[in-house]
């Protein structure tokens, strides 16, 4: 849409179905996120308003790849990272990548960026491998096992070593619980009136602040203060404390640990310790920004691909003829993927992508206007909140015929060809788009060419989507694992 074209009024924009009641849409969100996300799905206008009880309080569902397009990747400069993704995060992530805005992201972006090129991704591979091989070798033939526990156990290791150096496999269980408890509560606060107040409150601070000469100083600190809840109250509050005391703690250990003997390996904490601010004088980043950045690297570093990896092998097992495939695919590549191997490794990596169409770890990507700004040809009050689902729009039949099939040809050249880029967007898009998208594909290759070819894996019970910070199987895939007698072709045999 070009400027000279005319923009609707906000109040124009239709109202998504439901939201009776009182609390509207936020009541029934709350209620039932996987309902509210079929509903989206299926909306027919590409943009929809959202009922909410707070005057004031603004949200639109984009609901189209054009309109995603628009959002996420041709006016990004006009939104910021949603204040109550923010909110919710906080305890855990800080002011970290994922959750950070304005010149603060641009930066800690460009310095991490080196870590993520395909060069570099390259000298990942080995310990990939390695990490996978160590999980799957503490497997017993016959084993009843809970498949996310176990990836969860895999990409915290290849996490810990790729990026810090660290050896987290023995603390997995510990760190997984704590980070479990910490992802938990974000999932149980976003939309209730408490973080919504809180908001709120923020940002009647932040109005105010350039209207007052004196007591400026004072509010930014208030303003500081409202990023995070303010007191963790409660049994689920003091929960959450206690757990990110546990991660406080063995983050501050590997800082300390670092700065007394650096490591030569130029990873993730290197650089984060070794990072000059040249507009603040060369002054070194803080232990807070660095722990910030650590967790948030760690959680990202893993939980996409755990939860990828348990929902990929759940479908294998319910579609036993594409199981068959991959092994075979697998079997082919032998006991030792490498980096090489990976364009071999064609229907394992669309096996993954379409597991992520079907259950994309972030199903919601939320943003807020910061400026005037149109989308969809409406005009958005400052601010409003804007979100896109990946899972709604994975799910809508007008991109993906019988959405809820499991089909990995779906991600053939041809067919991705014929679809809107952003039909698919399991990792968000535009400037903001994960900074390990191509760490997690590799990762996932690799890993499931380590497991597939050594396992076989029976599907105790069936799993079921369970949408809070992100979207887990509820039971953590209950599996039985049975070890894979392959038969071994030696090279050059007739």
């Amino acid at each position: 849409m070009t400027t000279s074209e005319a923009t609707r009024s906000f109040e124009e924009i239709p109202f998504a179905p439901g939201g009776h009641g009182w609390l509207g849409h936020n009541g029934e969100f709350r209620r039932d996120r996987m309902g509210m996300l079929r509903l989206l799905a299926g909306v027919p206008d590409p943009l929809v308003r959202l009922r909410l009880p707070i005057p004031g309080v603004r949200a639109v569902a984009a609901s189209t790849p054009e309109l995603v397009q628009e959002l996420l990747v041709e006016k990004a400069r006009s939104f910021d990272k949603s204040a109550m993704l923010r909110f919710s995060l906080f305890p855990l992530a800080g002011e970290g990548l994922f959750t950070s805005n304005g010149e603060l992201w641009r930066r800690q972006r460009r310095l991490m960026a080196p870590l993520f090129h395909p060069k570099v991704l390259e000298g990942y591979a080995a310990d990939m491998v390695a990490c996978a091989r160590r999980t799957v070798d503490g497997w017993r033939d016959g084993d009843a096992l809970t498949l996310l526990h176990e990836t969860t156990r895999l990409t915290m290791s290849v996490a810990g070593k790729t990026l810090f150096d660290a050896d987290t496999f023995s603390d997995a269980d510990e760190i997984g619980r704590a980070l479990t408890v910490a992802l938990d509560w974000s999932g149980h606060i976003v939309g209730r009136p408490f973080a919504v107040a809180h908001i709120q409150l923020k940002r009647q601070l932040d109005a105010l602040r350039p209207h007052l000469p004196v007591g400026g100083a004072l509010l930014e600190r208030l303003s500081q203060g409202l990023r995070g809840p303010a007191l963790l109250v409660g049994p689920r509050g003091r929960e959450l404390g206690r757990a990110i005391a546990l991660l406080d703690d063995r983050v501050q250990r590997m800082i300390d640990d670092r700065r007394r003997a650096p490591g030569h390996t130029p990873d993730l904490l290197s650089r984060l310790l070794a990072a000059r601010d040249d507009e603040a004088g060369g002054t070194a980043m803080d232990d807070r920004q660095i722990r910030d950045e650590v967790l948030t690297l760690f959680v990202a570093g893993h939980e996409t691909t755990a939860t990828g990896l348990a929902w990929t092998i759940a479908l294998l097992c319910k579609h036993p003829a594409i199981y068959a495939a991959v092994e075979r695919e697998i079997d082919a590549v032998g006991d030792e993927p490498t980096l090489a191997d990976l364009p071999r490794l064609g229907l394992t990596l669309r096996v993954f992508r379409e597991a992520l169409r079907l259950y994309p770890p972030v199903f919601i990507f939320g943003r807020d206007s910061k400026e005037p700004v149109s989308l969809g040809g409406y005009d958005l009050p400052t601010p409003t909140n804007v979100f896109a689902s990946p899972w709604a729009l994975h799910h809508n039949a007008r991109y993906w015929p019988d959405p809820e099939r499991f089909d990995p040809d779906r991600f053939l050249p041809e067919a991705e060809a014929a679809r809107p880029r952003y039909a698919y967007f399991p990792f968000g898009a535009g400037p903001r788009v994960c900074i390990g998208k191509d760490f997690a594909y590799m990762e996932a290759q690799l890993a499931l060419s380590v497991i597939l070819r050594r396992w076989r894996f029976e599907l105790v019970a069936d799993d079921v989507p369970e949408p809070s910070a992100t979207l887990r199987p509820k039971h953590g895939v209950p599996v039985r694992v049975h070890r894979r007698e392959v038969v071994r072709v030696a090279v050059g045999a007739a």
